[in-house]
């Protein structure tokens, strides 16, 4: 079976897709077996911000019966694995997205799945589809009364929880100890603002790959660090 995170908020631009891409980049880099999975089915951006834009089958699609999950499955220039979700508006609900991600052909890979913002059904499925949750909030009160909806709302899913990672963090913003006080939750990582994840999102390509040495980049690689010690190869 696969191992399966996602990345979730209950608060829409928070960074989720940056952090799902670039902890995937990091272990892949790493040599750990990653796919990153877009189950915004609504507003979907994971291979937009990758420069891919043609995707003749996608998660859409296989959840209506429509496809097969290697026939969705595609690479990245930087050899980064991806099922990504329609650029166009195709109808699909993630209430059967557990069978998908207990298909064979995803067998000993870690999955990070890029869950849709908000609460309703298809957060929700996402949820209780995948086994672990990585939350994101920027260090702003509404992210952070985002982030606790989320927690409670991962914790009535069954959904074990690994931490959060504070985007975009800046001096003057609240303090990540004081988020994690609000939360109950451990801080898993702080990623800086930094100018390499906008040059990265125009490049096309995940910073930790573009520039592995900005403030974030090491934060992202810190990260996944934490996140591969609980892989099993």
């Amino acid at each position: 079976m696969s191992r399966n995170i996602c990345i979730v908020s209950a608060k829409g631009g928070v960074g989720k897709t940056v952090v799902t891409l670039n902890i995937a980049a990091a272990l892949m880099a790493d040599r750990v077996p990653v796919i990153a999975l877009d189950a915004d089915l609504k507003m979907s951006g994971l291979g937009l911000q990758l420069g891919m834009f043609h995707f003749p089958v996608t998660l859409n699609d296989i959840l209506r019966g429509k496809g097969g999950i290697l026939e969705a499955m595609y690479i990245h220039s930087s050899g980064l694995r991806i099922i990504p979700a329609s650029l166009r508006a195709r109808e699909a609900g993630a209430d059967k997205l557990r069978k998908v991600l207990g298909h064979s052909s995803l067998a000993g890979s870690l999955v990070l799945v890029d869950a849709p913002p908000g609460l309703e059904k298809n957060a929700l499925s996402v949820m209780k589809a995948c086994g672990e949750a990585i939350v994101v909030a920027t260090p702003e009160i509404p992210a952070v009364a985002h982030a606790m909806k989320t927690i409670r709302m991962a914790e009535a899913c069954g959904t074990r929880l690994l931490g959060i990672v504070i985007n975009r963090y800046r001096k003057g913003s609240l303090l990540p100890e004081e988020i994690g006080a609000a939360c109950g939750l451990s801080i898993m990582g702080i990623v800086p603002e930094d100018a390499a994840i906008a040059k990265s999102i125009f490049m096309r390509t995940p910073a930790v790959l573009l520039n592995p040495k900005s403030p974030a980049s090491r934060e992202f690689r810190r990260i996944a660090s934490l996140v591969a010690g609980g892989y099993s190869r």
